[in-house]
């Protein structure tokens, strides 16, 4: 995935779960990211929840789109993530 760094806008490569990210620096302007142990795990938690959300729908068909259960992991998903990314600072760079 790309990223770009919030103080020089240059685009990075990572991977925004992982843990090993938390001291990881932008490779244009030597700025420590703000990868942390929180922020890491929203990420996880938002990829569970997408996971649980895909799984449940696999089993029970198209019919689980109208479930609270899957609207509510599908929100998760969503909420999780979005706040991941917004206390890292960090934007997905768009396509080039």
């Amino acid at each position: 995935m790309q990223i770009l760094c919030p103080a020089c806008r240059g685009r990075i490569a990572a991977n925004p779960i992982g843990r090993w990210y938390q001291k990881f620096k932008c490779p244009h302007c030597g700025v420590t990211l703000r990868f942390t142990a929180l922020t890491n795990t929203l990420g996880v938690a938002g990829s569970a929840a997408f996971m649980f959300a895909g799984i449940h729908l696999a089993m029970r068909g198209v019919g689980a789109l109208t479930t609270p259960l899957f609207a509510t992991a599908a929100v998760a998903w969503v909420l999780l993530t979005a706040s991941s990314y917004l206390l890292r600072a960090v934007e997905r760079d768009g396509p080039r």
